[in-house]
């Protein structure tokens, strides 16, 4: 009996705090008073609270009504940074998602200052200590234990674009060790770690993580090869893979099989008498391994001329998590004598890059000749063959962009790129009434609206702040707008409830993985708009998976 009670009283409890933790969350999104909020913090309003509907902390409430000062106010009593709402979303992602830059800041810095007290205090105790509490998620999968990925079996295949990847298959689906993409970062840390260094002549390379060799036949591929290049990798898939392709019978290159962790103390490292050039590209390795190899430098390096870089996918899934880790990196690397140098390239010279629909009745004509970029309109018109209905879609005359309705356009506003004749497209059929517009046009018009606003908005405010959304009596155009000036627009019914997280899930899920990450894509080129099928796929089963989809 006394046990039962036990259980009553506790859930009276956690009852009550939820209905504190409710009434934090409503005041804050109320823009109530900053004393009547530290009052109800002081009335025990639990800030780890997270609510059930979305998932949103009293942190998130603070950063999506970009109080400052409150986030500050939060953050001092214990507020957690890196809480994630149920769209994935942090605090500081919605920080960003306002272009709220001393919010993101405040945040961002509370992350580091918790990640670096907790290294500190790893370093002092055992976390296997049975006093040790670790609120983080274990990962015993291939993906993030380095005995489970070693033990794994790995695919050396081509996928659908003949690019060459390695893979390991973890429960239903198939994740990517090293893909053919990476080619081209490759290139650039290459030129990066080898141009203009002192001893170009007679290079001495360490490379810890194989992969597919392409960081390595790069190294090879120098001017003037490297007169040592050396090579540390454990899976016997990849170690397989290596003699396959005569790395071992290669003129200055050795092998050495193991874990770096294994290697490292051996003859054949200390031998050598330190690298000029060192990179590291592991897989299923956390941070704390590679601060562990950080730590190593000194006694790797050959002087302070020599350079190391490393494949830095901290965080990489999330802006917020990214940008913890990479400051982390640098101090850490600054505690060891290492200066660090960080370039971030995302040149976009477009216009309208990118057009789907889902549910459009009347449609654009297509846009005049050399009037948008190929690979953006195709899909305005579908073939004459095809029939359309309502929630049905096309593809274009190249395969590439499926089409129904719903308009997706990325626009960066600081450059204007010359544009090249569109690829002519077939009639659309007589069912589908057209605006009267050609697609350029319509595109300019959009874009047009969103300037305007947003300096009409800047003006009533006095700031440069951005505007969500606005609604007329027959749609509702929503916004979303990256710190780097792309701007994700989407119409709606005009009843339909604010899309702007759904327009930043477009940006930081496909448009990162299969645009800005993918140097296949070419819009870079001034010449085509987003002509990638992966994109296209993801946007839709994102778009028809909310619940307002029709």
């Amino acid at each position: 009996m006394a046990e039962t009670s036990d259980l009553v009283n506790i859930d009276v409890e956690i009852q009550a705090l939820s209905r504190l933790g409710e009434r934090l969350i409503d005041s804050i999104i109320a823009d109530e008073p900053l004393e009547a909020i530290e009052a109800l913090i002081n009335s025990d309003a639990p800030l780890w609270y997270q609510n059930e509907a979305e998932g949103i902390s009293p942190l998130h409430a603070a950063a999506y009504m970009q109080n400052t000062e409150l986030v500050r106010v939060l953050i001092e009593r214990g507020a957690v940074w890196n809480a994630v709402d149920n769209l994935k979303n942090t605090a500081g992602d919605i920080a960003l998602s306002f272009n709220d830059l001393e919010t993101y800041m405040v945040i961002r810095d509370a992350g580091i200052r918790a990640e670096l007290l907790l290294s500190l205090l790893s370093s002092k105790a055992s976390i296997q200590s049975s006093s040790s509490v670790v609120l983080r998620e274990i990962d015993s999968s291939a993906a993030g234990s380095t005995e489970a990925f070693l033990s794994s079996n790995l695919k050396f295949i081509k996928d659908a674009y003949g690019q060459d990847i390695c893979v390991l298959k973890i429960g239903d689906e198939e994740v990517g060790v090293m893909m053919g993409w990476e080619q081209g970062i490759m290139e650039d840390t290459v030129r990066r770690l080898c141009d203009g260094h002192p001893n170009a002549q007679k290079l001495k390379i360490l490379n810890i993580g194989f992969g597919l060799g392409i960081i390595d036949s790069l190294f090879q591929a120098l001017a003037t090869r490297p007169a040592e290049h050396v090579i540390i990798e454990p899976h016997a898939d990849v170690l397989q893979y290596i003699k396959e392709r005569g790395w071992y019978d290669k003129p200055g290159v050795r092998i050495l099989e193991g874990k770096w962790q294994d290697v490292l103390d051996s003859d054949a490292i200390v031998g050598v008498g330190g690298f000029d050039v060192i990179y590291t590209d592991t897989f299923s390795e956390d941070y704390g391994e590679l601060r562990q190899f950080f730590e190593r430098l000194p006694d790797l390096l050959a002087g302070p001329e020599s350079r190391f870089s490393f494949f830095n996918g901290l965080g990489a899934t999330n802006a917020l998590f990214y940008d913890v880790y990479m400051r982390i990196a640098e101090l850490h690397l600054a505690d060891v004598g290492i200066d660090t140098q960080c370039l971030y390239i995302y040149d976009r010279h477009c216009t309208c890059v990118y057009y789907q629909d889902w549910h459009r009745t009347r449609r654009p004509k297509p846009a005049v000749e050399g009037g948008i970029l190929p690979a953006v309109s195709q899909a305005v018109a579908p073939p004459s063959n095809v029939v359309t209905g309502h929630g049905s879609g096309f593809t274009s005359p190249r395969d590439t962009l499926s089409s129904g309705t719903g308009i997706v356009v990325a626009v960066n506003d600081m450059a204007q790129s010359p544009v090249t004749p569109l690829l002519q497209t077939p009639a659309p059929p007589v069912a589908l009434s057209s605006t009267g517009l050609g697609f350029d046009e319509e595109a300019k018009l959009v874009y047009g609206v969103i300037l305007s606003l947003r300096n009409m908005v800047k003006k009533l405010s006095g700031r440069d702040e951005q505007f969500v959304n606005y609604r007329t009596s027959t749609y509702k155009l929503h916004v979303y707008e990256t710190p780097s000036g792309y701007k994700f627009v989407m119409f709606s019914d005009p009843n339909t409830d604010s899309l702007r997280f759904v327009l930043r899930q477009v940006y930081v899920g496909p448009f990162l993985e299969y645009v800005v990450r993918n140097p296949l894509v070419k819009m870079d080129s001034r010449e085509y708009g987003i002509d990638n099928e992966y994109f296209r796929a993801s946007v839709d089963r994102l778009v028809r998976g909310l619940s307002v989809f029709p």
